[in-house]
């Protein structure tokens, strides 16, 4: 059976079985992401939106820079490898990597149109902040209770886009773009994250299908250029004139995106004497307990964060991930991408058996893994956190345990489940 002929009795989902795991390539694809865009203000002199003043790189910075991203995602691999050499050391057979497709059920849709309508509810509440006629980050509407709910809602429904799409349904895709399309309103108030996250998402599925062709992926960079552009006009009120749809301006959203979200790991690099060596790695600990405790029981939990000591660095918002790895762990910080590598390895293993971590794999892939690369740690942890409490409730109402894969590992015998794109 092909990859195309999947059916409402498929299972299994397989994976490409190359040298490196999907993860690894999709998180070299993030790097890549962010580090060009880097090199283009650095060797072509990309100035639009006053992004060369801003990052203001020098050849010494920028070497530390490579550096820096190279060690990170050479530490990632690494631990992604790790579980596979151990299975060579030690003999063990090591199953084809795939991925459990999800059963949907009553229940399940009942939760979706239940996320939909608080969704709904959310995006109305954010009315009264004025984030629809300005961008929300130029408002004080991105602080407090009413816009941490709504970003919950938005990241549940893509959550359960995710399940929607992995799952053996029969019109999974046309439910995934509705449930993406919904949550799109987001670009109504400038946030493009939950869109470009799916975006990301469906071409992973097409890639773990074997239907990515370059051209798809081409389509879908530049869908996704040109709607955060045209929400950058929209948002801005920029007058258009003979240069607004240039090249230079058409790159723009991917530019400012990598750009303003690495100035603090530039201030970091050009700042050493503001952080440790050795690094601080129990106020990581801290920032995460702290981060992922409800507001109504910690209402002044953002002045207890760490990481607020250096919001200068980043005035533009968001906050590289590296630029956090160097304050928490100093010149240790590879170790922390080599642990991420590990539980990614990790979750790709037991998605094979369990319909609840090949859900939480995809989502670590496509989510966690992007969101570090500019939101820093805390934020994609409260994530991630947040989505296997919805996933415990999910697998809750699913029944039986044993089919969600939570109360017991499914028998690893090849020929008791049908897989899409075995012969």
């Amino acid at each position: 059976m092909s990859s195309k002929q999947l059916s409402a009795n498929s299972v299994l989902l397989p994976l490409p079985n190359g040298r490196v795991a999907p993860h690894s390539l999709l998180f070299l694809f993030f790097n890549l992401l962010y580090f060009v865009p880097l090199l283009g203000v650095m060797l072509f002199s990309y100035s639009e939106g006053g992004t060369a003043k801003a990052a203001d790189l020098d050849l010494d910075v920028a070497r530390k820079i490579t550096y820096i991203y190279f060690l990170g995602t050479f530490a990632f691999v690494c631990g992604s490898r790790l579980g596979p050499f151990l299975g060579l050391v030690t003999a063990r057979p090591i199953a084809q990597r795939a991925l459990r497709l999800f059963g949907l059920n009553r229940p399940f849709r009942l939760v979706c149109l239940a996320m939909i309508g608080l969704f709904l509810l959310s995006k109305v509440l954010l009315r009264r902040l004025g984030v629809y006629s300005e961008y929300a980050f130029d408002t004080d509407g991105m602080t407090g209770g009413v816009w941490s709910f709504s970003m919950f809602c938005s990241e549940s429904l893509l959550l359960l886009s995710i399940v929607v799409l992995f799952s053996n349904a029969r019109r999974n895709v046309s439910w995934f773009l509705i449930l993406t399309g919904i949550n799109g309103i987001n670009l109504l108030h400038g946030t493009r994250l939950f869109f470009i996250i799916a975006g990301i998402t469906f071409c992973f599925y097409q890639y773990v299908r074997g239907e990515l062709r370059l051209k798809t992926a081409i389509l879908a960079f530049g869908g996704v250029l040109l709607v955060g552009y045209l929400v950058f006009l929209s948002r801005s009120h920029v007058e258009t004139d003979d240069q607004t749809f240039s090249f230079a301006r058409l790159i723009s959203p991917i530019m400012f995106e990598s750009i303003f979200s690495q100035l603090s790991l530039i201030g970091t690099i050009r700042h050493p004497e503001m952080w440790s060596l050795s690094g601080s790695p129990h106020h990581f600990f801290l920032d995460a307990l702290y981060f992922v405790t409800p507001r109504f029981l910690l209402p002044e939990k953002d002045q207890l964060l760490f990481t607020n000591r250096f919001a200068d660095l980043s005035p533009l918002g968001a906050f590289s991930g590296y630029a956090q790895g160097l304050i928490y762990f100093g010149i240790f910080f590879p170790f922390f991408y080599f642990v991420l590598g590990v539980i990614a390895g990790w979750l790709q293993r037991h998605a094979r058996h369990s319909q609840f971590w090949s859900v939480i794999y995809v989502y670590f892939v496509c989510d966690f893994l992007f969101r570090i690369m500019r939101d820093g740690y805390v934020i994609p942890i409260k994530m991630l956190l947040d989505s296997v409490m919805i996933m415990l409730v999910v697998g809750f109402l699913h029944h039986p345990l044993m089919q969600f894969g939570l109360a017991s590992p499914i028998p690893r015998r090849p020929s008791s489940s049908p897989q899409v794109g075995s012969a």
